[in-house]
C-alpha cells in the first residue's frame, strides 16, 4: 500500500489519476482548491482517499496543505504534481502553474525518500520541438513557456533530491475531460 498525493486531484487529469490508482487501494490525498469540489470527487474515490484544501499559490494555503499532508502520510511514496490553470497572464503561469510545484516538493522533502515526484507537462512532442521559451505574450507562448520551465524544473528537482534516492520525471497522460479548455470539456 502506497502514500500517494495528487495536487489538481479533484478535477480533470488530476481526478483521471487519482481514480485509476484509487482502484489500487492505495492511501492517496487529493489537493484542491474548493472545499465542495474535493469532497465530492473523494466521495466518488472512495474511503482510502483524504483530502487537503488550499491554493497552492497562496503561501499561508500552500502551509495548510503541507501541515495535513504532514499530519496524514509520515512517508509520501508518490507525489503527482497535476495542479494548474490555462495561464491569462505570465504571472498567473509562473505563480499558479510552476512555482507551487517547487515549493510543495521543497517543503515535503523529509517525507520523499526512495520516492517519485512526478509532474504533469504538455505533449511530448511540444517538450522536443520547441527551445526554451521565455516570452509569454500570448496563449500559445504561455503553454510553451510553461512546458519548458516545467522540464527544467524536473532536472533541478531530481538533483536537489537525488541524495535522498527521490527521482522525479514529467508525464503527459493524455487528454481527458476537463474544464481547463473548451474542447477537453467534450473529452470521455
Amino acid at each position: 500500500m502506497k502514500n500517494i498525493v495528487i495536487t489538481g486531484g479533484t478535477s480533470g487529469v488530476g481526478f483521471a489519476i487519482a481514480k485509476e490508482i484509487a482502484k489500487e487501494g492505495h492511501n492517496i490525498i487529493i489537493v484542491g482548491r474548493h472545499e465542495y469540489k474535493a469532497h465530492i470527487a473523494q466521495k466518488k474515490l472512495g474511503n482510502n482517499v483524504k483530502v487537503a484544501i488550499g491554493d497552492l499559490s497562496d503561501e499561508a494555503e500552500r502551509e495548510g496543505v503541507i501541515d495535513e499532508i504532514k499530519r496524514s502520510f509520515s512517508h509520501i511514496d508518490v507525489l503527482i504534481h497535476s495542479a494548474g490553470v490555462l495561464p491569462r497572464n505570465a504571472s498567473e503561469n509562473i505563480y499558479v502553474n510552476l512555482l507551487p510545484h517547487y515549493y510543495l516538493t521543497t517543503r515535503l522533502r523529509g517525507l520523499l525518500a526512495n520516492s517519485r515526484v512526478l509532474i504533469i507537462t504538455g505533449h511530448p512532442q511540444a517538450v522536443n520541438l520547441v527551445p526554451i521559451c521565455e516570452i509569454q505574450s500570448s496563449a500559445f507562448s504561455r503553454a510553451a513557456w510553461v512546458i519548458t520551465h516545467k522540464t527544467l524544473l524536473m532536472i533541478l528537482l531530481n538533483q536537489m533530491l537525488r541524495d535522498c534516492n527521490t527521482t522525479v520525471n514529467s508525464f503527459y497522460p493524455g487528454q481527458v475531460n476537463s474544464n481547463l479548455m473548451r474542447y477537453t470539456k467534450k473529452n470521455r
